[in-house]
């Protein structure tokens, strides 16, 4: 695919000379910031012209969405602004597997702090089923609810950020912006009615960055081990830390020796391949084949020689082998390499999987960085079994569904409504537990 990068060189047509002469429009040199946010642009969506390999699966045109949004880029006026674009583009493909990582010195001028939406005091998102709700409004700045809709259905979906799609993975970025900066809100209620709402981002920073997954997420807690009963509970929220894999390790050690285990990765968003197969390799009781399907399988060498890969991985078991119940609890948000633990374990490994169907973000994931410094992440090379099949848009369906509903919410109220669903999780995974353990008088 054409780069396009000729930002010198302008050829007006017809009617934009008719129009210069007549004053509608002028044309500017291009600033030094705007060539460098050009060449980001450019390097971003070339590498996934390039790379990315599941257009096939998407209704959109590529190269329209870079015409439409690169025009844009030489007027923002602002480096968030900028960054706004380019994380726009980006949601158009709506794949949770593609992400991007600003620094913070480039998100904003001047060396002023950014700030989030996810600050404001008495502001709480919460997705829900894979789709982003508002679940608690600042005083006197809750949006008028729409003629029609139930008193009770008041928590609405974020259907566009300052008039992007929300995507999980990537509209934090657009709920950032230098202090005090306008952040429009597109909701979509119950009805289906869509209605805008104006918030403005706190008017300095705060010492700590709130997320977006408010009942799921804690930037703090990479994995944790759970008091519940004799059966042991390891929560997992990373693949991305060797030193944290390690531990929860010898903790499924420890958990041999109790009735069952229940591994939680419903906030686990992935991270990399090797650490997941790591922990999974841990429970397998015989080799599992995957294969990935490069994004370019046909190669040349030397233009004399034409040649086509076909690889595959195989994960091992790796003693002391868990021999004991396994659930593995799973939500909308689970992505990546956690849905592939999650498929294996329970596709090999005799695992009960409860929960939410997963994210559907199957491929190996690529990283790169750009001439700003910031950094996408995206999936590159998909991973499928033996049969062909992979977890793309499909994700992995759950052995016992155990949802946490917009109905939920609106019957219980956010936080009583989480406390709820985690207390059904754990009643679900007692019962298979104790049923594997043919404890048929054990308390449920």
């Amino acid at each position: 695919m054409p780069t396009g990068r000729r930002h010198a060189q302008i050829v007006p047509s017809l009617v934009a000379v008719a129009c210069l002469t007549t004053g509608c429009f002028s044309f500017d040199p291009l600033t030094h910031a705007a060539s460098e946010r050009l060449d980001t642009f450019d390097f971003y969506w070339q590498r996934l012209a390039d790379d990315y390999p599941l257009f096939g699966d998407q209704q959109l045109d590529w190269n329209e969405l870079r015409r439409s949004y690169r025009a844009a880029v030489p007027f923002a006026q602002q480096p968030h602004e900028f960054y706004h674009l380019l994380t726009g583009m980006l949601s158009e493909l709506g794949d949770l597997h593609v992400s991007l990582s600003i620094p913070t010195d480039r998100f904003a001028a001047d060396g002023v702090a950014t700030t989030s939406l996810l600050d404001v005091d008495g502001f709480a998102l919460m997705p829900i089923e894979g789709r982003l709700h508002v679940v608690s409004w600042p005083t006197q700045e809750a949006p008028h609810v729409p003629e029609g809709v139930p008193v009770d259905a008041s928590y609405p979906e974020v259907w566009r950020v300052q008039g992007f799609p929300v995507v999980l993975s990537l509209v934090g970025n657009l709920l950032q912006g230098p202090p005090s900066t306008p952040i429009e809100l597109q909701l979509r209620w119950r009805n289906g009615s869509v209605t805008r709402h104006m918030m403005r981002l706190p008017a300095a920073g705060t010492p700590r960055r709130r997320h977006a997954f408010a009942h799921l997420h804690d930037e703090t807690m990479r994995w944790q081990t759970r008091a519940t009963e004799p059966f042991a509970w390891i929560e997992v929220a990373t693949f991305d830390d060797d030193a944290v894999i390690k531990q929860v390790d010898t903790a499924v050690t420890a958990a041999n020796t109790s009735d069952g285990l229940v591994l939680d990765l419903r906030r686990n968003l992935g991270g990399r391949w090797l650490i997941a197969q790591y922990l999974v390799e841990r429970f397998l009781r015989e080799p599992v084949e995957l294969v990935l399907v490069p994004a370019h399988p046909t190669s040349s060498w030397l233009g004399l020689i034409q040649y086509e890969l076909f690889v595959r991985t195989a994960w091992q078991p790796r003693p002391p082998t868990f021999n004991k119940p396994l659930v593995v609890l799973t939500s909308a948000l689970t992505g990546s390499s956690a849905e592939h633990a999650a498929r294996i374990l329970q596709r090999y490994a005799g695992a009960s999987v409860i929960g939410e169907r997963t994210a559907g973000a199957e491929a190996a994931i690529q990283t790169e960085v750009g001439p700003d410094g910031s950094t996408l992440r995206f999936g590159s090379t998909r991973v499928v079994d033996r049969t062909g099949v992979g977890l793309q848009q499909e994700g992995v369906v759950p052995d016992i569904a155990v949802r946490l509903t917009l109905e939920d919410l609106e019957r219980l109220g956010a936080k009583d409504a989480a406390a709820d669903w985690e207390q059904r999780l754990l009643k679900a995974a007692r019962g298979v537990v104790y049923a594997r353990r043919g404890a048929a008088g054990a308390p449920r």
